[in-house]
C-alpha cells in the first residue's frame, strides 16, 4: 500500500491544477491524502468531483473550519472517515479515513493539516494524538503538513521568508508524536537525507510527514520526497510518499 501526502497550495488553483495532477499521477499511489482544497466545494463540489474522475479513484473531501479543506483519494475500498477537527481549535481540520487494503486488512490514515504558528499548533497537535492514542497497536498512519521541524534536521535559514515560525526552530511537536511511539517513516529509512519539502522556489525545509503506528512501521518498505520536474510550478510543497507491505 503506497501513500501520498501533499500540500496543494490554496487548492491548486487557478491555474496549477493540471500540474498538481501530473505530480500527484506520477506517484501510483494506492492513498493520495492532499491538504489545502480550498475552492474544491464550489458549485457543488465541481473541482473535487473534477479531480477525482482524473484520478479514478473513491474520494472524500472534509471541511475545514478554514476553508482549507483536506481531501482524501484511494483506489482501495474506503470503509469509515471521520472528520474530527471540524468545530475545534483546529484552525483548518483533521480527518480519518478507513481503507481495506489489497490483502484486507483495515489501515487508519490520520491526515492533519497544523497551524503554523505557536502555542496554538502545539493545542492542536495534543488534541490530535489524544484522537489517535486508540490507534496506536493497530495499522495506522499520520500524514500531513504540521508545519513542524525535527529536533537536528536541517532547515536552509537564509532563504526562509521574514516572519517565518520556521525561524524559531523545533517547537516539540514532532518530538510529542514521536514520545507518543510513532515512526517517523522519513526518518527511519533516509537517517541524513535533508528531506526538504517546503519553499516557493528552492525547498528550505521538511514540514510534510508520514509517521506510522508500532505494527504499521514494521510494514514499512519505503518513503521518500516525491522530485517531479513540475513540482516546484504546482505547490510551494513538495508531495512525500510511503509504502507497506500490506
Amino acid at each position: 500500500m503506497k501513500l501520498l501526502s501533499y500540500n496543494v497550495l490554496e487548492g491548486a488553483l487557478p491555474d496549477r491544477l493540471q500540474a498538481a495532477l501530473r505530480v500527484i499521477e506520477s506517484a501510483n499511489a494506492d492513498v493520495i491524502a492532499l491538504q489545502e482544497a480550498r475552492h474544491w466545494r464550489k458549485r457543488r463540489q465541481e473541482v473535487f468531483r473534477r479531480v477525482r474522475r482524473a484520478l479514478g479513484m473513491r474520494g472524500v473531501l472534509a471541511k475545514a473550519n478554514s476553508g482549507f479543506d483536506i481531501a482524501v483519494f484511494s483506489r482501495l475500498p474506503v470503509v469509515g472517515y471521520v472528520n474530527y477537527g471540524l468545530e475545534t481549535v483546529f484552525l483548518h481540520t483533521a480527518v480519518s479515513v478507513d481503507v481495506r487494503s489489497a490483502r484486507g486488512q483495515v489501515v487508519t490514515i490520520f491526515v492533519a493539516h497544523l497551524r503554523p504558528d505557536q502555542p496554538s499548533r502545539r493545542r492542536e497537535a495534543e488534541l490530535l494524538l489524544k484522537w489517535m492514542r486508540p490507534y496506536r497497536a493497530r495499522y495506522c498512519a499520520l500524514c500531513g503538513d504540521l508545519n513542524s521541524l525535527m529536533a537536528g534536521d536541517p532547515v536552509a535559514r537564509a532563504r526562509l521568508w521574514s516572519g517565518s515560525e520556521l525561524h524559531r526552530g523545533p517547537q516539540g511537536v514532532i518530538a510529542a508524536i514521536e514520545r507518543e511511539g510513532w515512526t517517523d517513516c522519513f526518518r527511519r529509512l533516509n537517517p541524513r537525507a535533508p528531506g526538504f519539502t517546503l519553499g516557493a522556489g528552492r525547498r528550505v525545509a521538511r514540514v510534510d510527514y508520514i509517521f506510522a503506528s508500532p505494527p504499521l512501521a514494521e510494514r514499512l518498505v519505503g518513503c521518500q520526497v516525491l522530485r517531479h520536474p513540475e513540482a516546484r510550478a504546482a505547490s510551494d510543497h513538495s508531495p512525500v510518499w510511503a509504502a507497506f507491505d500490506i
